[in-house]
């Protein structure tokens, strides 16, 4: 790693609303899908037949990267890509908006439409996401940037898994106020998104392709000819993967075999 320290990347423009929209971001993607998920397994503890929902939300979560991956890169590419974050913290909003009224109907089903909606919002963010730092810093400061963006995300995993179950716990009879906490913390992403270094479009002249996956194809085959690449992007999808597993596995664990309430699942 070069040498310099944190105190100076963090110091350059746009980078600290940038995490901060990173962070918010990410809280509140886990804060709400495990508001749903607890609320799911206790449906199949008292009502029956709600166990189905668990692996239905976290499919439901993914379904947008899958089918519009290939858009949202192209998008990154050709656009401004603090533009795209910007609008896409916009549709959070909207989006958790869309959850306050959720809550009030108690209709599980319309819960994870919106996470469709909240996943779909990720799949957009994430290319100009990655994508930005390049463009907003020196080279010099990649690598610290980085490990903070990759930080502040697991803390944002961490403190949004917790902050669930516990404001579950609390405000079981009153989730509207779930509801209202997500639309703020969308709203003041929104905000700090508005901070981000302007940026101008990356110049690429790619045209634009109906088939979502074709993109895709082809930087697989890239990848694959790249096998320290290709084996680093299995690695980080394979660990991905086993955390989700894993995540689902404790909550049915803590629901169903040890009958424990939100707050210690």
């Amino acid at each position: 790693m070069p040498a310099g320290k944190y105190s100076d990347t963090l110091k350059q423009p746009g980078l600290q609303s940038f995490l901060w929209t990173q962070f918010l971001g990410a809280l509140n993607d886990n804060l709400y899908k495990i508001v749903i998920t607890l609320l799911a397994a206790n449906l199949a503890i008292s009502a029956g037949g709600g166990s189905g929902y668990l692996p239905l939300i976290a499919a439901v979560f993914m379904l947008p990267f899958v089918i519009f991956s290939g858009y949202a890169g192209h998008l990154a590419d050709v656009s401004s890509k603090r533009n795209v974050l910007v609008v896409t913290k916009v549709f959070e909003i909207v989006a958790m908006i869309l959850a306050f009224f959720a809550f009030f109907t108690e209709r599980i089903e319309l819960m994870v439409g919106i996470l469709f909606l909240m996943g779909l919002q990720s799949t957009f963010f994430s290319p100009a996401k990655y994508g930005i730092l390049p463009e907003m810093l020196p080279d010099k400061d990649l690598s610290r940037a980085n490990g903070l963006l990759e930080m502040s995300t697991f803390l944002a995993i961490i403190l949004g898994t917790w902050l669930g179950g516990e404001m579950l716990a609390v405000w079981n009879d009153k989730r509207w106020l779930i509801g209202l906490v997500l639309v703020g913390i969308a709203v003041a992403g929104t905000f700090s998104s508005l901070g981000i270094l302007k940026v101008s479009p990356s110049g690429a002249k790619k045209p634009f392709q109906i088939n979502p996956w074709a993109q895709i194809g082809s930087g697989v085959k890239r990848l694959y000819a790249e096998k320290t690449l290709w084996f680093t992007v299995l690695g980080i999808s394979y660990f991905w993967f086993l955390g989700a597993l894993i995540q689902l596995a404790v909550i049915l664990l803590g629901t169903e075999v040890l009958v424990l309430d939100h707050r210690w699942v």
